[in-house]
């Protein structure tokens, strides 16, 4: 007979048992009376029952930038407030980029779960360096050194 068949036959499952039910009696008992004053507050609430969810987009630093959505222009952030754009609620991701001049475009994802706020770091083009995973330039074929850092070849002797 194995260990565990020996503590069922013990008693050990009943006392465990009897703790388990004991124990969440406790808990429900308990519980009662806050489940009671939560569903006052949960009738003097109003339902929250808006199909529409509020993305309220804003970029940093504060400049003056487009926001599209594919092909679809959604709006201009104003400078000194965000954009609020206004969609169904779970109609799916709004996949977005936004330009401004001087910048990098920046591309986004926001959700239509719930109301979201979104927060967008713009990189200007002189500090694209900082980015993580840049990469320099290659120089173009046939630029200033075509043989890639080799030493030019020696001159043949004259006989």
């Amino acid at each position: 007979m194995n260990l565990r068949a020996r503590w069922f036959r013990r008693g050990g499952f009943a006392g465990v048992a009897l703790l388990t039910i004991l124990g969440l009696g406790a808990a429900v008992g308990l519980g009662a009376e806050d489940a009671s004053k939560k569903a006052a507050v949960a009738e003097s609430a109003p339902q929250k029952t808006d199909d529409k969810v509020h993305i309220t987009l804003q970029t940093v630093p504060p400049r003056k930038a487009v926001v599209k959505w594919g092909s679809k222009t959604l709006g201009v952030i104003p400078v000194p407030r965000p954009l609020v754009v206004v969609r169904p609620r779970d109609s799916g991701p709004l996949d977005l980029v936004v330009r401004m001049t001087g910048f990098l475009p920046v591309h986004t994802r926001a959700y239509t779960f719930s109301d979201s706020r979104v927060a967008i770091k713009l990189t200007a083009v002189a500090e694209k360096n900082t980015l993580f995973g840049y990469r320099q330039e290659v120089p173009p074929e046939g630029g200033a050194n075509p043989d890639g850092g080799a030493p030019p070849p020696a001159p043949a002797p004259t006989p």
